[in-house]
C-alpha cells in the first residue's frame, strides 16, 4: 500500500481554555449550524438511505475493528462509557444502510440530531486540545471508522475534517487510519462510491466492527489522507488531548474533579422468575449487584394458587432491587386476556417479556458493562441493542427457540392430528434476535443438561457453567398398597409432554394412571389403558405422590421439571426424557423423546 499523504495544518501549542473562547466557538458554530442547515433544506445533498437485504450475501469489500474501551484513557471512563452508549444508539442508523451507485452518504442526515431524547449521554468530544463532556460525545470514532472503510474499499471522500488533537495515549491506531471529526450540523462526513453498497455497523463486548458489502472488485491500494500538524517545518503526529476528568487545571472552567463518579463498569441482573438454582448462583457469584426484576402479580388474588408448577417468587431485596411495576401491571393484564386462547397465550407471554426488557434497558446506565440476563428477555434486548458493548452471561432456562421449534415439528409428523403441537411459532426475526445474543454471550449458566448440550454447539464462545438441580424439601412418599401402581405423568395431558408417547406405553398394561395437571381436549387420548376410573387428573393440587410407584414426564419440551425434582426428593423412581434435563440425577431413568419403545422398556424395568 502507498504511504499516507500527510496533510500539513498548523495547530497552536496547548493554552488553558478560556470561557469568552468558549461562549465564542458556541455563538459561531450555531450560526454555522444554521445556514447548513438552511442551505440542506433548500438544496439537499444527500438523503436520509433505509436499511435492506439486497446485498447482504454480497462480498466484503472492507473491514474495520476499533476498540471500545481500551484506548489508553482509563482516568476518562465515565466519558467512555457515555461514548459507548452513544454509539449503541446511533448504530441502528447505519446498520444495514444500502446505498446506490453514485448517491451520497452523509454522517448527519443518515443519523439525525443527536438529542438526550434518543437515548444520547455525556460522551468525549475533542475541543481546543482537550477531551471535554459534551452531549453525544463520541461519535467521531464511528465517523473515524467510517471514513477509514471507505478509503479503504476505495470511495470517494466528498467531505472529511479533521481534528486537533488525538485521544489515544497507548495502541496506535492501523497505518491506514483516517482521521474525521464530526460536528453537529455543520462538520460532516461525507462519501461516495460508483457502485452500489450495503454498510454494516456492529458492537462487539470489546470493539466497534464496521464492514461494507458490494458486488465490485476488490479495491486498489490507495494512499489514504491522515492528519498531522506542523511544528518547525516537519510533520508530526498529533498531540494528545488532555482530560477534563483528569487534568490538574483544577482552574479552568471546564474542570469537572472525579469525586462522585463512576471510575469502573458496573455489573446489573435483569430477571423475569426466580428459581433456586440461580438463586443460588447470583448469591455465590453477584452478592452485591444492582438486580432488576418484575412485580410479582396476581390479579385473581382471591384463588388459592396451585402449588408445584409455577416459578419460584422472585426474592425480595428493596435496597438492591429495582422494580418494573408499570410493565409487571401491563403483562398481568394481558396475560389474563388471553389466559384462555390457545396459541395466543404462548404470544402473550412473549409480549410481556418485552414490555419488561424495555423497561429493564431504559433503568441501564452507561456504567453498566455487564449484563447478567434471564434467557426470555435476551432477544428483546438484542433487537433494541441494549447487549452492544457489554459483557454477557446468560441465565439459560429453555432451549433455543430454533430448537423448541424443530422438536414440535419432528413431533407433529409423528402425531398430525394432535394441534397444539403447532398452535404457535415465535415470529423468525425473535428468533433470530435470540441465537444472535447467545453468539455474543461470554458466559451461560444453566441447570439443564439438555439446554447446557444445545448451548454448547450454538455459543462455543461462551463458557458454560452447569449447576446443580436443587432438590426441594421433602418427606418419603408414603407407599399405599393397590392392586394396580400408580403411574403418575407429572404434567397437563399435553402432546408436547408426552402424553401421547406415555399412553402407548400404557396400552394393555394394567395400571393406574395420575394426571398431575389438566386434563386432554382429546378424550381418546387414554382408551386402553383400563376403565375412566383408573384414571385421575389432579389438576395440581393435593398429595399428588401418594402411592405413586413412578412418575413420567416424556416430555419433547421441558424447561421447569420441578415435580419431577419433588419425586426425585421423596425417593419415588422416575422416568423422563433427555429433555427435561435431569441427566447424572440419581433415580432418574432417561429416555429419548419420541421413543414408545424406549419408554416402555423403561416403566416395565421400573414397576417389575
Amino acid at each position: 500500500m502507498a504511504q499516507a499523504r500527510p496533510v500539513r495544518v498548523s495547530v497552536q501549542a496547548w493554552q488553558p481554555p478560556r470561557r469568552i473562547d468558549a461562549i465564542d466557538f458556541w455563538l459561531r458554530s450555531r450560526l454555522l449550524a444554521t445556514a447548513h442547515a438552511l442551505r440542506e433544506m433548500l438544496r439537499p445533498s444527500a438523503r436520509r438511505w433505509q436499511g435492506g437485504h439486497a446485498l447482504a450475501d454480497a462480498p466484503v469489500l472492507a473491514q474495520h475493528r476499533s476498540p471500545l474501551w481500551s484506548d489508553g484513557r482509563a482516568d476518562e471512563f465515565p466519558l467512555v462509557a457515555g461514548k459507548v452508549q452513544n454509539l449503541r444508539v446511533a448504530r441502528p442508523a447505519f446498520d444495514a444502510v444500502e446505498v446506490p451507485a453514485g448517491e451520497l452518504l452523509s454522517f448527519w442526515r443518515q443519523l439525525g440530531r443527536p438529542g438526550a431524547g434518543r437515548g444520547f449521554v455525556l460522551g468525549r468530544e475533542v475541543r481546543g486540545g482537550c477531551v471535554v463532556p459534551t452531549l453525544a460525545g463520541g461519535l467521531c470514532q464511528l465517523s473515524n471508522a467510517l471514513a477509514t472503510l471507505a478509503v479503504r474499499a476505495g470511495f470517494e471522500l466528498v467531505e472529511r475534517h479533521g481534528h486537533t488533537a488525538r485521544i489515544e495515549r497507548v495502541n496506535a491506531p492501523d497505518g491506514d487510519a483516517v482521521d474525521a471529526t464530526v460536528f453537529w450540523n455543520y462538520v460532516d462526513l461525507k462519501l461516495r462510491a460508483r457502485h452500489a453498497w450495503r454498510l454494516e455497523v456492529e458492537l462487539t463486548e470489546t470493539e466497534l466492527v464496521l464492514r461494507i458489502r458490494a458486488q465490485a472488485p476488490m479495491p486498489a491500494a490507495v494512499a489514504p489522507v491522515m492528519l498531522r500538524r506542523t511544528g518547525d517545518g516537519a510533520a508530526t503526529a498529533l498531540p494528545v488531548a488532555r482530560g477534563c476528568l483528569s487534568c490538574e487545571q483544577a482552574a479552568c472552567f471546564r474542570h469537572r474533579p472525579q469525586a462522585g463518579l463512576a471510575l469502573e463498569g458496573r455489573t446489573a441482573v435483569l430477571v423475569d422468575g426466580w428459581t433456586p438454582e440461580f438463586a443460588r448462583y447470583l448469591r455465590t457469584a453477584h452478592p452485591q449487584v444492582q438486580r432488576m426484576q418484575p412485580v410479582p402479580m396476581r390479579l385473581a388474588f382471591w384463588r388459592v394458587p396451585p402449588a408445584g408448577w409455577h416459578r419460584e417468587p422472585l426474592e425480595e431485596d428493596s435496597g438492591r432491587a429495582s422494580k418494573a411495576w408499570a410493565a409487571s401491571l401491563r403483562r398481568a393484564l394481558w396475560q389474563r386476556l388471553w389466559a384462555r386462547h390457545v396459541g395466543r397465550r404462548q404470544a402473550s407471554l412473549i409480549d410481556g417479556q418485552r414490555w419488561l426488557a424495555l423497561a429493564f434497558a431504559a433503568r441501564l446506565a452507561p456504567a453498566h458493562t455487564h449484563l447478567v440476563v434471564e434467557q426470555a428477555l435476551l432477544p428483546h434486548l438484542q433487537r433494541i441493542g441494549a447487549l452492544d458493548g457489554r459483557r454477557i452471561t446468560v441465565l439459560a432456562s429453555a432451549l433455543p427457540m430454533a430448537d423448541i421449534e424443530r422438536r414440535l415439528d419432528a413431533a407433529s409428523l409423528r402425531w398430525p392430528d394432535d394441534a397444539t403441537l403447532r398452535d404457535f411459532r415465535a415470529d423468525p426475526s425473535l428468533v433470530r434476535a435470540e441465537a444472535l445474543a447467545l453468539a455474543r454471550a461470554s458466559a451461560i449458566v444453566t441447570p439443564h443438561a439438555g439446554v447446557a448440550h444445545a448451548l454448547a454447539k450454538l455459543a462455543p464462545q461462551a463458557a458454560l457453567q452447569r449447576l446443580a438441580w436443587t432438590l426441594p424439601a421433602a418427606q418419603a412418599a408414603p407407599r399405599e398398597s393397590h392392586e394396580l401402581p400408580i403411574v403418575v405423568f407429572a404434567a397437563s395431558a399435553l402432546a408436547r409432554k408426552g402424553a401421547r408417547e406415555l399412553a402407548a406405553a400404557l396400552q394393555d398394561r394394567p395400571c393406574r394412571l395420575r394426571v398431575l395437571g389438566a386434563a386432554s381436549d382429546d378424550a381418546r387420548l387414554w382408551q386402553g389403558i383400563g376403565d375412566a376410573s383408573h384414571i385421575e387428573h389432579m389438576n395440581w393440587r393435593g398429595d399428588w405422590l401418594a402411592g405413586a410407584a413412578v412418575v413420567v414426564l416424556p416430555a419433547h419440551v421441558e424447561h421447569a421439571p420441578r415435580a419431577l425434582l419433588r419425586a426425585v426428593a421423596a425417593g419415588v423412581p422416575v422416568v423422563a426424557s433427555t429433555a427435561c434435563g435431569l441427566a447424572g440425577l440419581e433415580g432418574v431413568h432417561e429416555v429419548a423423546p419420541g421413543d414408545v419403545d424406549a419408554l416402555r422398556n423403561a416403566l416395565q424395568a421400573v414397576l417389575a
